[in-house]
C-alpha cells in the first residue's frame, strides 16, 4: 500500500505545547524502549563507532542531538564511548520545555550530558563546535521546508560527520509500528503518535532530493532493518 505523506501540522501528541508530565514520562520511556528493541539507536552508534574508528578518534569526543527527546540517544553514545575508550560529551537539544525537563530528570545528573532548551533551525553553536551532530525520529516532525532550514543550520557545526535517522513512510511500516505500539508501549501518546509518525514520514527518496536541496548532495542514505532510513554526510 503507498501512502501519500500527512503534511498537516500539530497531529502528533509530542509536538503539542502542554502534556501531562506523569504521561509524558511514560511516552518518552516507550520512545526509548523502541529504539532501543528496534535498532533506531543502534543505526545512529553504529555510524558514530565507524567513523570514530576509521579515522582514528581517541579522547573526547563532542555531540549535539538535536531534537533529542527524552536523550537516550545520548545516553546510549556515552554508554557505548566509554566501551571504546571514547570519552562522549553531548548536548541533547529539544525546543519542548517539558520534554527537555524530563530529559534532565532522565539523565540524573549525567555530568557528560547537558540539557538546552532551543531551536533546532537556528541552533546557537558556532560552526565545527562538535564533532558529530545526530538527529533521530525528528525529520518526520518538520515540513519539507523545515527540514532544509535544519539540514542547513546543523551542517556546518559537525566537524566529522552529520548522522541522521528517521522512519521511512511505507504500507508495511504503518503496520508494523502500529502493531509495535500496541505490543510494547504502555503510553496512549505513543500509541496515537506512532502510526501518524509515518504517515508523516519521508522516502527514502524524497530525503535523498531534500539533501540535494540543503547543499548535502554527498549526504549517503541508506535503508535499514525495522522500517529505519539513516543519512550520513562525513565532513
Amino acid at each position: 500500500m503507498k501512502l501519500l505523506r500527512e503534511e498537516a501540522s500539530g497531529l502528533e501528541c509530542l509536538d503539542q505545547p502542554k502534556l501531562d508530565p506523569s504521561e509524558l514520562r511514560v511516552a518518552l520511556r516507550d520512545v526509548e524502549r523502541l529504539n532501543h528493541w528496534f535498532g533506531g539507536a543502534h543505526c545512529v552508534l553504529q555510524e558514530e563507532e565507524r567513523i570514530s574508528r576509521e579515522r582514528g578518534l581517541t579522547g573526547a569526543v563532542r555531540v549535539l542531538d538535536v531534537g533529542s527527546g527524552g536523550a537516550d540517544i545520548p545516553r546510549a553514545l556515552i554508554r557505548r564511548g566509554k566501551l571504546n575508550g571514547l570519552q562522549v560529551h553531548s548536548v541533547a537539544c529539544d525546543r519542548h520545555e517539558q520534554i527537555s525537563s524530563v530529559a534532565a530528570a532522565f539523565c540524573g545528573g549525567e555530568a557528560s550530558i547537558s540539557i538546552l532548551r532551543a531551536d533546532a533551525l537556528a541552533p546557537p553553536f558556532a560552526p565545527g563546535s562538535f564533532d558529530f551532530v545526530t538527529c533521530s525520529l525528528m525529520l518526520h516532525h518538520l515540513a519539507e521546508d523545515e527540514v532544509l532550514r535544519l539540514l542547513e543550520a546543523v551542517r556546518p557545526l559537525a566537524g566529522q560527520a552529520l548522522i541522521l535517522c528517521d522512519l521511512e513512510r511505507s504500507g508495511r511500516a504503518y503496520a508494523g509500528v502500529w502493531l509495535a505500539t500496541r505490543l510494547f508501549c504502555r503510553s496512549r501518546i505513543t500509541r496515537h503518535d506512532g502510526p501518524v509518525s509515518v504517515r508523516r514520514a519521508y522516502t527514502i527518496t524524497e530525503l535523498t532530493a531534500l539533501a540535494r536541496r540543503a547543499g548535502c548532495a554527498n549526504m549517503r542514505w541508506s535503508r535499514r532493518a525495522f522500517f529505519r532510513v539513516v543519512g550520513v554526510l562525513e565532513v
